[in-house]
């Protein structure tokens, strides 16, 4: 077949220098003739009256693709494969390229990007790459969904760096749970960090599924709290604060415990306690024993009534066994030993009266007093001069004057109050 049959007729619309749209037909020329018959028809035309659509019709780029090593800002295509293409278009744009880590994304990475736009299907969220990342909204779950409104910021994950029409894809949801499983995981080691978790389900016999932010956690029935649930459902669906403690590899998961939450609140709580201990309160048994009750309150103490201090009718439960876990008592705070010992009791008390309250006003220094003795040492005497306030004699202060050996404890002694320091409630004396 001869050059000039292969040769096609081929239809243009070019425009004139008067706006005027005419159809040239072309016969029995090449394509190369063709083309360079365009270029110079459209050589000097003014920008402003350039036909671009015919421009890019005839463009011998158009069924090209771009350079994929080029880093280019988004919307921006590079067909050339010379080694100096990225030097022309940093030059051509004054385009100063971004850092590598920056530029360069990995299939499963996680990034934080601003939502560019969203529709029914798809979102599409700037990373900072050259292209947008989309989502496909029919596939991210419920909870998250709400995050995704234009202009808010959100992670989000890689999927795919191009799928069969070149969109990078990625995943909210997936961006979100990834995110907080690292930032869990990094608290484990510290074991300070507490999460609002929702218990979601109670596995029988074997704990609870709390789902912090998206992420399902794995909380023992012996971590749900200080003391042993009387009833394990009753936790279900409520919301509590948990901290991280492990990682099981047993069960793929992250182990927590609302109980290390609890017993970082007990010195704040028992603190409280003691500055108010007054007023009746209520609690829940936790259990019983032969000489008295156990009982949790203040969402983290346990105290303990002892049996003298149980009214007669709860008594009379507690000797017959009907006193059970879970069941509401009422009580008053008898005495904070520690953190770990409360003494509780359902009998009126008598207001306490500290001895030390007033007690310049009622002894002047210097004054003479007889007091009782307490006890005697081998650095001196130490005397009772009111119930519940004793000073020391000190051995210096005796010389000759006393033969110690002849002193012993429940002797009446006068002695000399020469200096009171209530601060650190000292009494000091003298013969």
């Amino acid at each position: 077949m001869s050059q000039d049959v292969k040769q096609k007729t081929k239809r243009e619309r070019i425009s004139t220098n008067q706006g005027d749209q005419v159809e040239v037909i072309q016969k029995g020329e090449s394509q190369t003739q063709q083309k360079e018959a365009y270029w110079k028809e459209n050589a000097n035309v003014p920008m402003d009256e350039f036909d671009w659509d015919a421009h890019q019709a005839e463009c011998p780029t158009m069924f090209r693709k771009p350079n994929p090593k080029i880093n280019a800002p988004h919307g921006v295509k590079v067909f050339s494969r010379e080694p100096y293409a990225q030097d022309m278009l940093n030059l051509l744009m004054g385009f100063e390229a971004a850092k590598p880590a920056q530029m360069e994304i990995t299939e499963g990475g996680i990034y934080t990007g601003t939502v560019y736009s969203i529709n029914q299907e798809f979102a599409a969220i700037d990373i900072g790459y050259r292209e947008n990342v989309y989502v496909n909204m029919l596939k991210e779950e419920a909870g998250v969904k709400p995050l995704i409104v234009v202009n808010n910021e959100v992670k989000v994950q890689v999927l795919s760096k191009g799928n069969t029409r070149g969109y990078v894809l990625g995943s909210v949801s997936a961006g979100v749970k990834t995110a907080v499983v690292s930032d869990i995981m990094s608290s484990i080691e510290g074991g300070t960090t507490a999460y609002v978790g929702t218990i979601s389900e109670m596995i029988p016999g074997g704990g609870y599924i709390v789902n912090i932010q998206g992420v399902d956690c794995f909380m023992p029935g012996s971590l749900a709290g200080i003391n042993k649930l009387a009833d394990f459902e009753s936790i279900v669906g409520t919301d509590m604060y948990v901290v991280p403690v492990s990682f099981s590899t047993k069960r793929g998961t992250i182990v927590v415990s609302h109980r290390e939450y609890l017993k970082a609140m007990i010195p704040n709580k028992v603190e409280a306690l003691r500055e108010s201990p007054d007023g009746e309160r209520t609690g829940k048994v936790t259990g019983s024993a032969k000489y008295g009750v156990f009982v949790e309150f203040d969402d983290c103490l346990t105290g303990m009534i002892h049996v003298n201090d149980l009214t007669p009718e709860m008594l009379k439960k507690h000797k017959a066994r009907e006193i059970q876990p879970g069941d509401d008592i009422n009580f008053r705070i008898k005495e904070v030993v520690s953190d770990t010992k409360i003494i509780l009791t359902q009998l009126e008390t008598a207001p306490v009266i500290d001895p030390w309250e007033g007690i310049e006003q009622r002894i002047q220094v210097p004054s003479e007093v007889v007091g009782v003795v307490k006890a005697v040492k081998d650095y001196g005497i130490f005397i009772d001069v009111e119930p519940g306030i004793a000073g020391l004699l000190h051995i210096s202060e005796i010389q000759d004057l006393i033969d110690t050996s002849t002193i012993k404890s429940g002797d009446n002694i006068t002695v000399q109050v020469t200096r009171i320091d209530s601060a650190t409630r000292k009494i000091f004396l003298k013969i």
